[in-house]
């Protein structure tokens, strides 16, 4: 059992709605091709542009907190990078006002943090307590997403402290569809960056 601020939160509960998808991700510069034949290939489903703020924990590239709009926040989790794909699962998905067990969840995913208990918590209050125990992102992003079969294709424009960055990610809870596409498409696994680490290193 897990316990926070002596309270226990339920794994159980947590794990029921866990969703893990694989994932190849590049912010090469030289993606063109690419993204032609995702536009040629691919059915489009949406074109949207939102606001995502990242709380990337030094030591910790395994866990990926955002803020979606300031509306919702989610919490990635690196389960293995150990082949050309990474394997995530999305440990929290949640809107406000947080919910008291919800709140201790993400305390039992972030390394030292200590949000409220109470039933509200804002999107500025979590914000400002992440801030203080993270390296801090705040990105606009233009985003088109396709769909092909089972597996989701996204072109995004990332602008970062005024840079517009370029990223193209295919996502999938089917290893092996991915990996055709990566063959098909000529990608390199060496080319596969998630947004965190290229944050980081940037």
């Amino acid at each position: 059992m897990l316990y926070y601020n002596n309270k226990p939160v339920n794994p159980t509960r947590r794990q029921a709605h866990n969703e893990r998808y694989f994932q190849w991700q590049t912010f090469s510069a030289d993606t063109q091709e690419l993204r032609e034949k995702i536009e040629s290939d691919f059915e489009p489903v949406k074109t949207e542009t939102r606001n995502e703020k990242y709380f990337l924990i030094p030591g910790r590239r395994n866990v990926m907190p955002r803020m979606i709009d300031d509306t919702r926040f989610e919490v990635r989790s690196l389960v293995n990078d150990n082949e050309p794909l990474e394997l995530w699962e999305r440990s929290i998905s949640t809107s406000f006002p947080l919910k008291r067990t919800t709140s201790a969840t993400i305390g039992s995913a972030i390394p030292r943090f200590r949000g409220s208990l109470n039933s509200v918590m804002t999107p500025d209050s979590l914000c400002e307590s992440l801030q203080r125990k993270s390296k801090y992102f705040e990105t606009k992003k233009s985003r088109q997403v396709f769909k092909k079969d089972n597996v989701k294709a996204e072109i995004s424009e990332i602008e970062v402290d005024g840079e517009t960055q370029f990223s193209i990610a295919l996502q999938s809870k089917d290893k092996e569809a991915i990996l055709a596409l990566i063959k098909a498409f000529g990608l390199k696994a060496a080319d596969n960056t998630n947004i965190g680490d290229h944050l980081m290193t940037a």
